[in-house]
């Protein structure tokens, strides 16, 4: 018997994209809006609560992931939508507990496992939900239409795929009474990608993913990090609540202007604007917070691409050395020194040399100029050359970090020259006492 009549639960799997399959449609449970109206920093901090009752992770992952739950059911009335990437080093750390707490306080949650592209899109599409995406690492791999569908549907302009879908008949219409134009057409059609969604996955989330995401890394927890079990999860009220946050506040939310976090790039600003929004409503005390947090957990804090830790450690260079000019020979040099604190992986390929880094470093318009260090002259850089590039694709954080790195590396190395020659006196001051007695 078909079975399309059946009651789905608000944790439907999705594994198969085939249109004409048993299930014809998803039903999420209706949610009541609470009677009263709510305190939105007063929710925040008990959906807040929830999750820190449940998952060990950090409070600024705790903080952004409370109002994500609220962004959640008012997703529509911005221009970006928030996305969430948990990832973990290893199993057992708690990614599927952390989705399943998101998703039972999440607005109309659907949990795919193993999703195929063509389900993807069509279950967005026709049903608007927060997408909750388990294990991607297993199919995200080298799957680049699927990154290709995750990345475009943060951007309301841009979330939405393009497919060849047959011309549908009547059901009781067969192919032969169909005219002769009409057999075997198609149409173009658009698919939105439009929604909320949580990526959680074993080892690092692709940085496209994660440039747009609320990144959560979890490590797996002590024996002495006593959380509560899922089975006393009850999400009933805070789902009431959040409903009715969204009744009142709907259209306050849709009219307020863009919010862009300091220290921000345009990708994160972007990723957290509608969360701003909400925590402003909420009141200063969480608008700060999750700034706070924004600032901590955001993929632009750390310089993430090849090119970008290049830049960094060119910089470092600079910085330790003092040096106004570097030949492009000398630099590679520097960039093999450990003593220089280097983060970036380029190098650790033994075939990059001066010619490869100069090549790298052209793309972001900075070029070697011929250069004289005493009676040398060749090739190499300033670090005027740098400076452009530092301010586009270098986060200020990332630079003051580094910064403070090098003048604490400087101190200890001023406190061990300073201890070197307090050592040396002690041996002049020991002799000479010592020439004293025998004399």
């Amino acid at each position: 018997m078909r079975e399309s009549g059946r009651m789905k639960t608000q944790n439907q799997i999705i594994t198969n994209e085939n249109h004409e399959s048993h299930n014809d449609s998803i039903i999420f449970d209706s949610i009541a809006p609470h009677p009263e109206p709510v305190a939105i920093g007063e929710l925040l901090t008990e959906i807040e609560t929830v999750i820190k009752r449940h998952v060990v992770l950090s409070d600024a992952a705790a903080t952004a992931l409370a109002v994500w739950v609220l962004h959640t059911y008012v997703y529509e009335t911005r221009d970006t939508v928030a996305y969430v990437a948990i990832e973990s080093p290893e199993k057992r750390c708690g990614k599927t507990t952390l989705l399943t707490v998101l998703a039972a306080m999440g607005n109309k949650p659907l949990i795919a496992s193993n999703v195929t592209v063509g389900a993807l899109f069509c279950a967005i599409d026709t049903c608007r939900p927060t997408l909750f995406i388990d294990e991607a690492d297993t199919f995200l791999a080298g799957n680049s239409t699927m990154r290709g569908v995750i990345n475009s549907g943060n951007t309301w302009r841009t979330a939405y795929v393009l497919r060849m879908s047959k011309s549908s008949r009547p059901r009781n219409q067969s192919p032969d009474q169909q005219s002769p134009d009409h057999k075997g057409a198609g149409q173009l059609k658009r698919y939105s990608c439009w929604c909320p969604k949580v990526v959680a996955m074993i080892g690092n989330v692709p940085d496209t993913i994660a440039d747009r995401s609320i990144v959560v890394h979890l490590t797996r927890k002590l024996t002495t990090e006593i959380r509560a079990p899922l089975a006393e999860l009850d999400p009933s009220v805070i789902k009431a609540k959040c409903a009715r946050f969204a009744q009142d506040e709907v259209q306050k939310i849709r009219q307020f202007e863009k919010i862009r976090g300091d220290g921000l790039n345009d990708r994160a600003a972007d990723t957290f604007d509608p969360l701003f929004v909400i925590a402003r409503l909420a009141g200063k005390e969480w608008e700060e917070k999750l700034h706070a947090a924004a600032l901590a957990i955001s993929p632009a804090s750390g310089a993430k691409n090849t090119a970008g830790e290049l830049l960094l450690d060119v910089f470092t260079i600079f910085l330790s050395t003092g040096r106004p000019k570097i030949f492009t020979r000398q630099l590679v040099d520097y960039l093999r020194d450990e003593e220089y604190s280097i983060t970036s992986t380029i190098l650790k390929d033994p075939a990059i040399n001066e010619h490869k880094i100069a090549e790298i470093l052209r793309a972001y318009g900075i070029k070697p100029s011929p250069c004289r260090i005493g009676k040398v002259i060749a090739r190499g850089y300033t670090p005027e050359d740098f400076s452009d590039a530092l301010k586009r694709y270098v986060p200020q954080a990332d630079l003051d970090a580094r910064i403070q790195e090098v003048e604490r590396q400087h101190k200890l190395f001023d406190e061990a020259d300073k201890f070197a020659e307090d050592m040396k006196d002690l041996r002049r001051t020991i002799g000479a006492e010592k020439d004293d007695d025998e004399e």
